[in-house]
């Protein structure tokens, strides 16, 4: 893979955490200004927070590293669109999770009180994802070889 893939895997890897969601949910559904849509977001924010959310969000980031770099499929066009494919389908994952577990703190909803526990398991799922779409990558690549085989 090039360096922008790279490039773009660390910075997806930093920027699709809960802040991020979190600032996104004070603009679009809270009404909040930029400025405040800021202070509102780091309002509790720590670097010890970030970096234990930061722990279980380098999973499935890590797990898409080795792929791109074991896999055959740098080394073909279909094969590097689908690895860039599973870069932004893992951020919009985990940007989407955040969102929803966070959704409550702009509304009259109520906070579930295990709303925490979704640090964990979105980059869990997101990983258990990109593990499936793999397996079925590389199915359709077999019966793809099998039919041209036949051919």
């Amino acid at each position: 893979m090039k360096w922008n893939f790279w490039v773009a895997l660390v910075l997806l890897f930093l920027f699709s955490n809960e802040y991020l969601s979190k600032f996104a949910l004070g603009l679009f559904v809270g009404d909040l200004g930029v400025s405040n849509a800021i202070d509102r977001t780091f309002q509790f924010a720590s670097f010890s927070s970030y970096f234990f959310s930061a722990g279980f969000r380098a999973i499935p980031f890590l797990a898409l590293a080795v792929i791109s770099v074991k896999s055959h499929y740098r080394h073909k066009a279909a094969g590097r669109f689908a690895l860039w494919l599973a870069l932004f389908g893992i951020s919009a994952f985990h940007l989407f999770g955040y969102w929803e577990m966070q959704h409550s703190l702009f509304t009259n909803e109520r906070a579930s009180s295990t709303a925490a526990i979704a640090v964990i398991w979105i980059p869990v799922w997101a990983t258990i994802l990109l593990g499936l779409g793999y397996a079925i990558l590389r199915i359709a690549e077999q019966i793809l070889r099998m039919f041209r085989a036949r051919a």
